[in-house]
């Protein structure tokens, strides 16, 4: 970017300059006709025509994807999955439910894991990471809770292709991994096309 008193300088020198041209004597015996300058019609614009959404651009709209990436909460984890190239898994068919750990639970991690995942040499550790947050099946909250009331215990197999389990301690549902990681379901869950997307206030997979 110039600055001001360059800018100023050049803007001076060039308003000189259309002075002088302007102040070049003419030849008092040449009566010049000033050409006429003729402007064509503007062509109109025409707008492209709108395209009806069909079934699949509905499904994906509310995909779990786009669930996640429309949470505020939950931009990083949204940029996690977009760097790992799990967004076209996660708009397709599915059913999906996924633990999405949020802002906060992301920072908690700590410089050292932070800067360790957004290493790309650790891009796999990364993608095995976030897949243990994302389950190949759809289980609402009031499945989960049936379940845990029944059984104790929910056993949910993730992409990753490790187990979560689901418990209850007190009134909040507690999701476990098998590092001993732990994170509390924060909300009751947003309804999507392919699935199911739940808030957690932890990471799993990381120990």
């Amino acid at each position: 970017m110039l600055k001001p008193i360059t800018f100023l300088s050049i803007f001076m020198i060039a308003l000189l300059a259309v002075s002088c041209k302007n102040d070049t004597p003419k030849d008092k015996n040449i009566d010049a006709e000033k050409p006429t300058t003729q402007i064509a019609p503007a062509t109109p614009v025409k707008r492209a025509a709108k395209k009806d959404l069909t079934p699949e651009d509905i499904a994906e709209l509310k995909s779990v994807m786009v669930r996640v990436m429309t949470e505020a909460k939950l931009k990083k984890f949204a940029s996690y999955l977009v760097t790992a190239e799990l967004t076209n898994k996660l708009t397709g068919e599915g059913p999906f439910t996924v633990f999405a750990p949020t802002n906060a639970a992301l920072e908690a991690m700590g410089a050292e894991k932070t800067l360790f995942y957004s290493n790309t040499e650790n891009r796999a550790k990364l993608v095995e990471m976030l897949k243990t947050h994302i389950v190949t099946r759809k289980v609402d909250k009031e499945t989960l809770l049936q379940a845990i009331d029944k059984s104790g215990k929910v056993n949910l197999e993730t992409l990753a292709g490790t187990t979560l389990t689901a418990t209850k301690s007190g009134e909040d549902i507690v999701i476990s991994d098998a590092k001993s990681g732990k994170a509390s379901v924060l909300n009751n869950g947003v309804e999507a096309s392919n699935g199911v997307m739940f808030m957690i206030n932890g990471v799993l997979g990381t120990n």
